[in-house]
């Protein structure tokens, strides 16, 4: 369901999600996102934003986010 990342020149991580290119830009952003609470331990049930996401064509950013780095 998720995009699969890239690895950059500079080992940033992309998603690379041409697969999805067919489907609408919110869809593609609830892929993205629901990929990246999965894959970086975000706070919040992922696949209950996804859901969310599907039905409201905007990801829930105050439910589901990056978790804080610690020392920051």
């Amino acid at each position: 369901m998720a995009g699969a990342r890239a690895t950059a020149p500079d080992d940033a991580a992309e998603w690379n999600d041409s697969h999805n290119a067919q489907l609408p830009e919110w869809k593609r952003l609830c892929i993205r996102n629901y990929g990246d609470c999965k894959e970086d331990g975000w706070k919040g049930d992922c696949y209950a934003c996804l859901r969310y996401c599907e039905g409201q064509l905007e990801w829930p950013a105050d439910q589901c986010f990056p978790a804080k780095k610690k020392g920051k």
